[in-house]
């Protein structure tokens, strides 16, 4: 997961970065070349720091609850420090780079959340505790999402915006986790079922897309075939007890999404 996010970053020096935002993926229906200004570049990078910082902070909250309910724990354990990591870099990159006194106040909310949500994943789990991990990540999620969303807009350029399936994929196992935990309100079904069609969606625009490469064509169809196995356990989610094979499956397909996308930047880069 983390090699695709470099590729990202190294990718934007050369042509284009494509920055997730809270629509479903958005395609342009051809892509001519594209010159991006050295502003444009920096400005691309900031805003895909925040936006992965969102992707980072769901699968804390996600390998929390795994940990927690004894579940898929040595790969739970390992994915958590990873995104532990992963964050707090980013966390520096943008303390760092971010000027703008608005952006700078919430990344002080984002720090107040996120050092709160430390200290609870140090202590000992239960569910007041899990919930209160949850809100905290959506918390901070919001706040990174707006983040990258101000600095898209100051673009001087029109790009392509590609919203990152593995966002909503993490979200789906975290909701699951959820409720397997013993968090059942009727937002924990709503908000994964949403979701869930969210990503349907998304697949279906990918399919679709058509810059689509040989490659990635079969990359989507290898998502294609394993969403179609799992795409009724997410749904059945009041059903439960597939805790480890939503875990690892979820795993498979961000792991597939972070291919189409390394491949899309690519194909752009050529043009």
């Amino acid at each position: 997961m983390e090699n695709s996010l470099k590729k990202i970053l190294k990718s934007v020096s050369l042509s284009i970065v494509l920055v997730g935002g809270t629509a479903n993926i958005t395609f342009a229906s051809s892509i001519d070349k594209l010159i991006i200004s050295k502003d444009d570049i920096d400005t691309l990078k900031l805003a895909k720091e925040a936006y992965s910082e969102r992707i980072m902070i769901q699968n804390i909250a996600k390998d929390y609850m795994y940990i927690g309910e004894d579940i898929a724990t040595s790969d739970a354990q390992k994915d958590l420090k990873w995104a532990i990591d992963n964050f707090e870099k980013r966390q520096k990159i943008l303390n760092s780079s971010l000027n703008n006194p608005k952006l700078k106040n919430l990344l002080v909310f984002i720090n107040m959340n996120y050092n709160e949500m430390k200290d609870l994943i140090k202590q000992k789990y239960n569910l007041d505790k899990a919930q209160e991990i949850i809100d905290l990540a959506e918390a901070i999620s919001e706040g990174e999402n707006k983040i990258s969303d101000t600095l898209r807009k100051r673009l001087k350029g029109n790009y392509p915006i590609f919203d990152n399936q593995r966002y909503n994929i993490i979200e789906i196992a975290k909701y699951y986790i959820a409720y397997v935990a013993g968090i059942r309100d009727a937002n924990t079904v709503r908000r994964m079922k949403k979701t869930v069609n969210e990503l349907q969606k998304g697949i279906a625009e990918m399919k679709k897309y058509p810059g689509n490469t040989v490659e990635m064509n079969r990359t989507v169809a290898k998502i294609e075939k394993l969403w179609k196995v799992v795409y009724q356990f997410y749904l059945d989610i009041e059903d439960g007890g597939l805790p480890l094979i939503v875990y690892q499956t979820t795993e498979k397909l961000e792991d597939l999404f972070a291919d189409y996308e390394d491949d899309l930047i690519k194909s752009i880069s050529k043009k």
